[in-house]
């Protein structure tokens, strides 16, 4: 039986750009991918990779995020829902693959959500590309619930942080795993007053798929009115954003601690993204670097067991 090979990348916000690290190490190693399952921001960049845009291309959409862009990204909208309507990341998306289905993709794909109202894990497997991730990252309190189907979904890490299940029932009887979730104590860290940190260097994009559209997207956003005094205003403690989403990436290993021992990948990568604050998309060349480090640690125990074939855990 011919081997297929299902990637499952975990949630975890901006620590997520790490899988864009993972991703150029198994692709540069030659190392195929049959099979992508996401969730949350892991589901962003699986979808954008399974359309055919390489992780080199990736890295240089994510170098021209830099902190600005980032707070015009989530500027914060009037919902009674969440503070984002997910209007802006909906828009990012389009500007990279446009409206797309997720039958057009060139990897078969699968987005993890939960029903808000019965706490059940949908997966998306068809239909717009860019609902399934809206759905997917729709993170409660933050972003505004989408419809779908007849259902409210919202963030699929609720439920499948790491959605190696998912990759499973794809048809993958290898997997690669990628979880980029820290342990609780080193959150701890995060939640400190910190220096300014290094941020990304805004780069070029050069790559024709992403050019025209992306970057005029990029160059079309305008920082709303607060947005200098935002960026330079001094707290004395984390803001509600981290606040949120590190209870979420809390709760969120603790989920796919359990998750990965009923259903173990072959291979487990975990990029050390713990420096990062879930918030901090602009520090997108850090967490690609951790990704890559990780990737590689690994990667003679994945190369080793694809060219001598075992009994693997995806299946026979």
């Amino acid at each position: 039986m011919a081997k297929k090979i299902g990637l499952a990348l975990g949630t975890g916000s901006a620590r997520a750009l790490a899988h864009i690290g993972v991703l150029k190490v198994l692709e540069k190693e030659g190392i195929p991918i049959d099979f992508i399952a996401g969730t949350s921001a892991g589901a962003m960049i699986g979808a954008i990779y399974a359309a055919g845009i390489s992780p080199w291309e990736m890295e240089e959409i994510t170098l021209n995020i830099d902190k600005r862009k980032t707070i015009t990204l989530f500027t914060p909208s009037v919902s009674n829902s969440g503070l984002l309507d997910g209007n802006r990341i909906a828009k990012f998306i389009e500007s990279i693959l446009g409206r797309q289905n997720i039958g057009d993709l060139k990897i078969p794909f699968a987005a993890i959500a939960t029903d808000l109202l019965r706490g059940e894990e949908i997966i998306i497997t068809e239909g717009s590309v860019i609902t399934a991730l809206r759905a997917s990252m729709s993170i409660p309190g933050i972003f505004t619930p989408v419809k779908y189907n007849g259902r409210l979904l919202v963030d699929g890490g609720l439920v499948n942080p790491v959605p190696v299940s998912t990759t499973i029932g794809m048809g993958a009887n290898i997997v690669i795993a990628v979880n980029v979730l820290p342990p609780p104590q080193k959150h701890i860290q995060n939640l400190r007053i910190k220096k300014e940190t290094r941020t990304t260097q805004i780069g070029k994009i050069n790559s024709k798929i992403v050019n025209t559209r992306l970057g005029k997207y990029l160059a079309s956003l305008k920082p709303i009115v607060y947005v200098k005094e935002f960026v330079r205003k001094k707290t004395s403690g984390p803001n509600i954003f981290s606040m949120i989403l590190q209870s979420i990436a809390i709760t969120n290993y603790q989920i796919s601690a359990l998750q990965l021992t009923r259903y173990e990948p072959d291979f487990l990568i975990s990029p050390e993204t713990e420096f990062i604050r879930p918030h901090e998309f602009f520090r997108g060349e850090e967490a690609i670097s951790a990704g890559e480090k990780a990737a590689i640690a690994i990667l003679s125990e994945i190369k080793d067991r694809l060219e001598n074939p075992v009994k693997l855990k995806g299946g026979e």
